[in-house]
Parts: structure tokens; sequence; C-alpha cells
């Protein structure tokens, strides 16, 4: 189990494994997503992953943030059989999504190939077999990976750009019954979400419910925008 002799770090890992708990994730996997954020501080070092300065604030930032991604799935379907993260970043919430389904087998997107390397070094070391990384643009996916045309029942997207843009390039890869996920502020402008769902409405997809959430410490008051393909 992870321990921290920080008050702050403390306190946020306790949100963390509350999430967890709340969320469904397995036992244990608070301490995984942990031993994550603290490689990826580590690793930020050298290579810009995160602007998270301490264990604290990573930890409610990019992981208990990320959490609510259990809640985008319903609880009496079978477990997403592929996952796809647009413009991981960081890792998260790639990474989340990796540890709360343990078969589902989730390809990270990053664009720049140092920062690719850098996170999966941060999966190697928190533990996370069932993540891989591509580094390429997201609009070059498929040319890197044909077999992911219509093939994943889960995309997410955070702090990637806006609904319209980042929904129609996810699109190509939302097999039937899959789900786009977006992070976004409680206070959605309605410009944004009145233009995702022109694109979503393009390539196939319907909305589905918001669901609110908060991450507690800094994130706040969240809420994940939903668009599905039908069966």
């Amino acid at each position: 189990m992870t321990t921290t002799t920080d008050p702050d770090a403390q306190a946020a890992l306790d949100r963390l494994r509350a999430a967890t708990v709340l969320h469904g994730f397995p036992e244990g996997g608070a301490d995984v997503l942990a031993r994550f954020v603290g490689a990826v501080l580590a690793e930020s070092e050298r290579v810009n992953l995160t602007g998270s300065k301490t264990l604290a604030d990573a930890i409610d930032v990019l992981a208990t943030d990320a959490v609510p991604v259990a809640a985008a799935w319903d609880p009496d379907r079978s477990p997403p059989r592929v996952a796809i993260d647009l413009g991981t970043g960081n890792g998260l919430p790639g990474a989340a999504v990796a540890v709360r389904w343990p078969s589902c087998v989730v390809v990270l997107v990053e664009r720049r190939a140092k920062k690719a390397r850098a996170v999966d070094r941060c999966l190697a070391a928190a533990g996370v077999r069932n993540a891989v990384l591509v580094a390429c643009d997201g609009r070059e996916l498929l040319r890197h990976r044909p077999d992911l045309a219509r093939g994943a029942d889960l995309v997410t997207v955070r702090a990637v750009g806006e609904l319209a843009p980042t929904t129609k390039e996810a699109s190509p890869w939302v097999a039937p019954g899959g789900r786009v996920v977006h992070w976004k502020p409680a206070a959605l402008e309605p410009a944004e979400r009145e233009a995702g769902l022109v694109a979503a409405r393009a390539a196939g997809l319907r909305a589905l419910p918001d669901v609110e959430f908060s991450a507690g410490g800094r994130s706040g008051e969240r809420r994940l925008v939903l668009y599905e393909r039908p069966r």
C-alpha cells in the first residue's frame, strides 16, 4: 500500500482511494495510480508531462479527476475490450481506464515521441501492462493501426480541444455501442455543446446524458460529455 509522510499528499491519496472505491476499481487501484502519478512527476524533471509540482496536486488533477471515467460505462455491460486515449499527454485518463478494466487493451495516442516514451516508462514503473503507446498524431492513427477502425469501445478525450473537432477526429475509431468521453468544466459553453452535438450527429453518434462529478482538491466540479455510436 502506498504511504506518504506529506499530509497534503496523504489527503489527496485518501480522496483518490475514496473515488476508486466509489467507481468500482479493483482493490489496490488507487495505489497503482498513485505510483503512476509519482513516476509522471519524476519524468517531468526531464520531459514536460505535467504542470503539477507536488504529489498532492498531481494526484488530484491527474488521477482523481480521471477515475470517474468508470461512470461513462454502464455497469451491467461487459468491460470495454479496446480503448483509445486521444492526445494522452501525461498518460491519464488512459492509465485510469487500464487500471479500472484490466482486460481492456488501452491505446495511448501521443504525437510527441519523447513524451510517449516517458509515459511508457511511467506505465512500466506503476506495473500497468495492458496499455500501449502509439506515437503519432490522432489523425494518422488508422494509418499506423488500421485494426482500430470502428474497433474501440471507449475513446477518452481530456484537455485536447473543443468537442466538435475532437469528436470528429475520434469518430472513425468508435465501434457500434462504443462511446466517446470528453472531460469538460461544469459550466460548459452552450456554443461548444451545440457544435459538439452537430459534429457527433454528422459522425453517426448520439448524445447521452452528461455525468457530473467532483474530483475534490483543485479540480472542483466537472462533467463528462458522452456520445455513443448506436448498435
